[in-house]
């Protein structure tokens, strides 16, 4: 029995997401070049929760690629790395359109930005594109090997090469029989991962989808003092961009920053 898994795909366009999501895998944005988009930090503190308890297999983070490539990838890696760093389930994906870029080839500026997430995420699996097939034939004509990519087009599927799944419709009438949009948002951008599971969509991300056997045993208030506590260490762990920043630019965390307070004091 083939298996379609259906997600949407959303911005500040829309409410932000609360438990009435009814799928397995989801999408949101984080930036529009240096735009940072005001759901997002809703948006990826339910998204890290519905994948601890179960709820989400993966969820998709996805910036609105721009010439100025460098400040693009660096907000969207720095909204993340606010909100405690990437999540083990979360994917990149490179949102490519013409609306507002430069025409012709960009495919060099492109791909240094795939480069850059895959080695952030530490995974080009987990860095995935997003284009209409015409944008995606003169914008990216050359392309890293294995990318996947979610092809757009509504009424009909692009199938372009390495695609995971097809957005199918804006919510404005065409997809064919199915889900022009869902619960909280109503009608949004819907996507079909075709024949693949929830799961088998994570694993072609590159992520691993076992769930923790210590969640299994806890009940429901059990589970969310763990996730608060499990969160809050790594948030405490992660770069806090206030507390400075080392020799090559990278935000320090906690440790690094009373190991150079010592240094400081000669200890």
């Amino acid at each position: 029995m083939t298996t379609d898994s259906l997600f949407a795909d959303v911005s500040y366009f829309q409410a932000p997401v609360d438990d009435s999501y009814p799928y397995e895998i989801f999408s949101f944005r984080s930036n529009d070049g240096t735009f940072e988009d005001p759901n997002f930090a809703h948006n990826y503190q339910w998204a890290c929760a519905a994948v601890d308890s179960g709820r989400l297999a993966c969820f998709i983070v996805y910036f609105y690629w721009r010439p100025n490539w460098e400040q693009t990838v660096g907000v969207h890696r720095e909204m993340v790395e606010a909100m405690g760093g990437p999540h083990p389930a979360m994917i990149s994906m490179i949102d490519l359109e013409s609306g507002g870029n430069p025409g012709g080839d960009q495919s060099d500026p492109v791909n240094r930005s795939y480069w850059r997430c895959a080695e952030w995420l530490g995974d080009p699996k987990r860095v995935i594109g997003y284009a209409n097939s015409g944008d995606f034939a003169t914008m990216w004509q050359s392309r890293p090997d294995g990318l996947r990519v979610v092809g757009a087009g509504y009424g009909s599927d692009p199938q372009l090469p390495g695609q995971i799944a097809h957005q199918y419709t804006d919510g404005q009438g065409f997809g064919g029989g199915l889900p022009e949009g869902c619960a909280p948002f109503g009608n949004c951008d819907m996507n079909s991962a075709n024949g693949l599971s929830p799961t088998d969509f994570a694993a072609a991300c590159g992520i691993g989808t076992e769930r923790n056997p210590i969640m299994a045993g806890l009940d429901e208030h059990e589970q969310r003092e763990l996730l608060d506590s499990v969160r809050y260490i790594r948030s405490q762990l992660s770069p806090w961009p206030q507390l400075g920043h080392d020799s090559e630019g990278r935000p320090l965390t906690l440790v690094d920053a009373v190991a150079e307070l010592r240094k400081g004091l000669g200890k």
